[in-house]
């Protein structure tokens, strides 16, 4: 990763991704700490990749919210209603999709966990008929 454009890409000019360098857990909220300068060279509105590195420390309240740290300024993760991000909606290291709004100061994760097993529907089902 460059130190003058700190945010890898996941395909040419597409979406940028992000990562922790550290987890700090206090009792107010679970710090998420990123890289400097994350958000500098990102657009003003979008999606991106987030890259958690690291597990969030067995034991932590799981009712605890989660923010985002970068150069001192912090900014709370939400759902799309709004809603905080808590500890146990974050199942652990992986990539998640966030949408963030710079001039709104928003952050809203846009999934939580993919899952490990895929209902099939059966092709004696059929769709919209009663």
């Amino acid at each position: 990763m460059s130190t003058f454009f700190p945010n890898n890409f996941s395909n040419i000019n597409g979406l940028p991704m992000m990562e922790t360098s550290s987890i700090t857990v206090t009792d107010d909220n679970v710090v998420l700490t990123l890289t400097n300068r994350s958000f500098r060279f990102l657009r003003n509105q979008g999606l991106m990749l987030f890259r958690l590195n690291q597990a969030i420390p067995d034991g932590t309240t799981t009712t605890l919210p989660i923010v985002f740290s970068s150069n001192g300024f912090i900014q709370g993760l939400t759902n799309v209603g709004g809603t905080p991000i808590t500890v146990a909606q974050v199942p652990g290291p992986g990539i998640y999709l966030i949408f963030y709004d710079k001039s709104a100061n928003l952050m809203q994760l846009m999934t939580t966990q993919i899952p490990t097993t895929i209902a099939r529907v059966s092709t004696n089902d059929t769709v919209g008929e009663e």
